[in-house]
């Protein structure tokens, strides 16, 4: 049995969580969104670190983000809108990923690259997940725009999840069930794949069937979390800054398994598995703990790196490319990271920021017009 003080802490880290939940940025997002794609970068410098474990969190965020939003609209409104959910998307996704391919294309072209154009057009329809995932791994570095397999994967879950969350909130209280029901439905596709079928591992990294529990297990998270009452045994997680400490440990554990390429059929498995939970684990930390006076996961220069994230993740293979053309012994990798910069912000600042605006402009038109039609 609980005493008064242990319920008292108990509702105070609950009422914690609740308020960064409501805030327009929820603390501990960018300091995530920063991370995962420094890993990336970082692991295609050639670095020892776990590319593939930054695609798993940027997997986790969009999933919690994308939900989170839903559940705010489904409690708002009773509904989605899938027009107005598409729109958003649609403006903030497409402007950037349509001008870095057609960049690519240009410069494949004019530095007499061959184009595979099967490829570029996979990627060009959000398909390249599903293309990488048929070809042998040998092919998968060269791959047209070959970032845009885990997009396709995100806009797939993007064009999904909408209507099936409606589906699943008929009931409320069974949706975190049904969630993780499905959540373990792919752990188990995916192990029927791998063992019984001998699938090959190209296309379980690659194909949205056998990826998509990373988005799901974000998706849960929100929906725990955004429940009429936060399940307690999320609470004990936030109870000291030291435990934070230990699901780092474990993702840093479980990222030596080897997601990329596979050494073992099992440890792929367990890692597969294993690295969405944890990294859920340490985004409920965050922002708990970014809510609770961890300023520095707020600093300008984080929130700046999780800012043109996006870009950064579009524009750095490209910028990579320019180091051998860097006419300074052992220093291309110190130079090439401004360049990248430079190019992400002329990204954001120059296209998806103008676009963003547009968006919102038409989205604050269009509820205007619904409250016009209501009265």
């Amino acid at each position: 049995m609980k005493t008064s003080g242990q319920r008292t802490t108990l509702a105070g880290r609950e009422s914690i969580l609740r308020k960064a939940l409501h805030e327009h940025a929820i603390p501990g997002l960018d300091a995530m969104r920063a991370v995962a794609i420094c890993l990336v970068v970082l692991f295609h410098q050639g670095l020892p670190v776990s590319g593939p474990l930054g695609v798993v969190v940027f997997f986790v965020l969009s999933g919690f983000l994308i939900t989170s939003l839903l559940l705010k609209e489904i409690r708002n409104t009773g509904t989605i809108s899938l027009r107005n959910f598409y729109r958003r998307r649609a403006f903030r996704i497409f402007p950037a990923f349509y001008l870095c391919w057609i960049v690519t294309a240009v410069l494949m072209l004019a530095t007499h690259r061959k184009i595979i154009w099967k490829e570029a057009l996979a990627s060009f329809f959000y398909l390249a997940n599903y293309a990488r995932a048929v070809l042998p791994v040998s092919r998968q570095t060269n791959f047209f725009l070959g970032i845009s397999w885990s997009l396709a994967i995100e806009e797939q879950f993007y064009l999904l999840w909408p209507l099936t969350l409606l589906w699943i909130w008929r009931k409320p209280r069974r949706a975190a069930r049904v969630v993780a029901g499905i959540i373990l439905a792919i752990w188990l596709w995916r192990a029927v794949l791998m063992v019984g079928f001998g699938v090959p591992w190209s296309y379980t990294y690659n194909a949205f069937d056998t990826r998509a529990d990373a988005l799901m297990v974000g998706s849960l998270l929100a929906i725990l979390l955004y429940g009429e009452r936060i399940p307690a045994f999320l609470l004990p997680l936030t109870s000291a800054k030291w435990l934070v400490l230990l699901p780092i440990a474990a993702l840093a554990l479980v990222s030596r398994l080897d997601l990329y390429p596979p050494r073992s059929l099992m440890l792929q498995l367990i890692s597969f598995s294993l690295a969405p939970v944890l990294a859920a684990v340490i985004l409920l930390q965050w922002v708990f703990w970014g809510a609770a006076g961890w300023r520095f996961l707020e600093h300008w220069s984080i929130k700046l790196i999780a800012r043109l994230s996006y870009a950064i993740y579009l524009y750095h293979p490209m910028a990579l490319g320019l180091q051998r053309y860097i006419p300074v012994p052992h220093g291309q990798r110190l130079l090439v990271i401004p360049i990248m910069l430079a190019i992400a912000a002329a990204s954001y600042y120059l296209v998806e920021r103008p676009f963003m605006r547009i968006r919102d402009r038409g989205q604050r038109a269009s509820i205007l017009m619904d409250d016009g039609l209501k009265h």
